[in-house]
């Protein structure tokens, strides 16, 4: 995903929702993949990096493009053209989280897949 933007030069936000996720996923970027890395940067600041990682919930790089690892529900923005989400099943309390965030995208008219 952070590839296809990043080749289309697309910028890219990625939420988190804490210093552990944030360092998990900077290091992971810097990886994967085992070629090369991602070209990345971490902010709580407004930036025009193409990929950014914040745990902020502002949209620090005008991305038309969230991944939000975040449990919690994000401020919407209707600039976002796509919300990567996930369905986290791993206990009750995330699994209501998560459908509350579906719910959210459904009742702002966004179109859900799923995989």
């Amino acid at each position: 995903t952070g590839i296809y933007h990043f080749e289309r030069k697309e910028h890219l936000l990625i939420q988190v929702q804490d210093d552990t996720a944030l360092k998990f996923v900077d290091e992971l970027l810097w990886k994967t993949p085992k070629e090369s890395f991602l070209p990345h940067s971490i902010s709580d600041d407004y930036t025009s990096d193409y990929i950014v990682i914040t745990k902020s919930k502002n949209n620090l790089n005008k991305a038309k493009y969230l991944f939000n690892l975040s449990p919690d529900l994000i401020d919407f923005n209707p600039i976002y053209k796509i919300i990567y989400d996930f369905d986290d099943y791993t206990s009750p309390k995330k699994q209501e989280k998560s459908k509350k965030r579906f719910e959210v995208y459904r009742q702002a008219g966004l179109k859900i897949e799923s995989n």
